[in-house]
Order: structure tokens, then sequence, then C-alpha cells
């Protein structure tokens, strides 16, 4: 490359420089902008030069300010307490395998100066969790939008864990699947399809998912299926569905102690009936009964499932054999 060549570069040279060695607190003297130039690009260039490039950058929008201790960028796209944020998000789920999330969270870090990283060395805590072995978690994410976008069916191979501690496939064949959204709960990447056989809502686990191809069927429209039919979007679908069990719906009335109304509101949402009876509350939803079931269970303590009848029946058979259990052998 010739010298004018190189020259043309200055100003991209300049601005990776602030990007990345700049901030509100570690501002950059002139000096300072030559001396990595010469470290990190091996150019030379003189002060008038560095001068008249950074007015370019500011010219053009570049949010570079500038004070009497000197240069800084100003204009990244997160602030570093967002980063914070997505870094944490990163590391919580599980299910993002090890080698991704490390990529990602290298990416995040990339968007702050090089200081930011040692203002989130718990980052280095990633090697001590655990994490899912599969490996196309972001692949299958691609695929599933994808397919979404061009009202596709898709198919692929669901997996479990075995006693052997390893995935292994639930049928010999692939799934075949109408996808309709990405829904996260519980920390968890769900697949919120339609097996083409049955006119119900299924959910998949995204990071248990592999081997999976778009078609060239069209996928069924939303509007055959029985969760559906009514026009409800997602946002319904997951309030009903707290757990992501598959299932029917039902009205439910619980009794609730006052100080439970919060964890009510917290997975069932806040345009639950809510009627004060003094001691205690009855709190009226919709929502998928076998994930009820389970929460009923959970939240024992503070609720009480009055209606419908069988799923009150369901929980009490739950307790009663947890009773068991526990109370044998004392």
């Amino acid at each position: 490359m010739s010298r004018g060549e190189i020259k043309k570069l200055y100003i991209l040279y300049i601005l990776e420089i602030l990007q990345k060695y700049s901030d509100i607190d570690h501002k950059l003297r002139q000096q300072d902008i030559i001396d990595y130039m010469k470290r990190d690009y091996d150019v030379i260039c003189e002060r008038k030069t560095v001068s008249r490039n950074l007015g370019d950058l500011r010219d053009a929008g570049y949010e570079i300010e500038y004070d009497s201790d000197g240069y800084y960028f100003d204009g990244r796209t997160f602030e570093e307490s967002e980063l914070r944020l997505l870094i944490d998000s990163v590391l919580a789920s599980r299910y993002i395998p090890r080698k991704q999330a490390a990529s990602l969270i290298d990416k995040l870090i990339g968007q702050a100066s090089i200081y930011f990283k040692n203002r989130v060395k718990h980052v280095y805590s990633l090697d001590n969790m655990e994490r899912a072995e599969n490996n196309e978690l972001f692949w299958n994410l691609e695929c599933i939008g994808e397919a979404i976008e061009a009202d596709s069916k898709i198919a692929f191979f669901y997996n479990k864990y075995g006693a052997d501690r390893k995935l292994h496939r639930t049928t010999d064949k692939k799934h075949l699947v109408n996808p309709y959204y990405i829904a996260v709960a519980n920390g968890r990447y769900y697949l919120v399809g339609n097996n083409d056989r049955y006119d119900d809502v299924t959910h998949f686990r995204i990071e248990r998912i592999s081997s999976i191809e778009i078609t060239d069927s069209a996928r069924k429209p939303k509007e055959q299926l029985r969760d559906f039919r009514d026009g409800q979007g997602l946002s319904k679908h997951m309030l009903e569905h707290v757990y992501m069990f598959s299932g029917e719906s039902a009205r439910v009335i619980l009794k609730v102690r006052p100080d439970g109304i919060n964890d009510v509101i917290d997975w069932l949402g806040r345009d639950v009936g809510i009627r004060d009876e003094g001691d205690y509350l009855l709190v009226d939803t919709v929502t998928n009964k076998q994930a009820m079931k389970y929460w009923a269970v959970q939240f024992g303590e503070k609720v009480e499932v009055l209606e419908p009848p069988d799923l009150r029946a369901a929980v009490g058979k739950m307790a009663a054999d947890m009773n068991d259990r526990y109370s044998a052998g004392e």
C-alpha cells in the first residue's frame, strides 16, 4: 500500500484508537494518539494531521469530546451499566454453550474501552459454570427466525437427557413443526409451535433441538390452532403457560393470603381479578392447568386452589403423595 493510501486510513485509525483507549475517565492528548498510531499501526503522523482528522470526525457527527485534559469518545451504543446487564444475562443463561457464551461476552466487552474489561472481572466465572453441551443454540435461533419470517415448516430432532448425563433423540424421525414464536421463559429459549397432526400449541426447548432444517412446506396459519383462534398473541399465551407446559387453559380461582399476592402478580400478571375477602384474597385468572398444578404446590403455603374441582383434586393428591414420602420412616 502506498503512503498516500495509508494516509487515507489515518482517520479510521484515530477513530479506533479513541474507541479503544478513551472514555470520560481516560482522555487522550494528541501526543498519546500519535504514540498509539506508531505502536498499533506502525505509522508516523504529525500533530496537525491528528488535529485535522479529529475535527473531520467531529464534523461528521462522531461524539468526540474535548477538554483541557484531552479527547475522548462519547458516542458508544451501550452505556457500561447496559453492557453489565447484557453480560450478566449471558452468564446467567446456562443454556448458551460455553464457547458461544464466551464469544458473545467478548463482543459485548469490545463495545466499551479497554478499561471496561477490568471492571467486569466476574466474566471469568464462566469457566466454572455448568453449561449446555449442545452448540447449535444460535444456529437454531437463526433458522427458526428465518422460517417464521418465511411462513415455512421446520424439521428437527428433539433431545432429552438420559441417566448417562448425555442428550439423546426422543424419536428416530424428525419432528415436523409449524413455528410461530421464539419465547424466553425461566431463563430458557422456547419455540412456540405446532405439530402438524394436531390443532394445539406445543413448546420445545431450543437448546434441545438438533439437525434443524427449513422445509419447502408452507406453515399452517396460526388461526387454525385452538390457542390462537380468538386472536390471542404471545403475551397472553405466555401468561397462561408460566412453566411452558402444553395443554389446555382454564379459569382458575385461588384463595391467597395477603402476603402471597406479590407472587401471584409476579407470575400470573397484573390482569388477574382480585377480590378482597378480609383475611384472604380471591384471585380469578385463566391459565394452563398443568402449569398451575406445579405453581400451586410451589406456593402452597400462601395459595389454595378452589376451582376447577379437578385441578384442586390434582394439587391435593400431589401434596398428599409428597407428605407420604416425606413422612415415611418417621
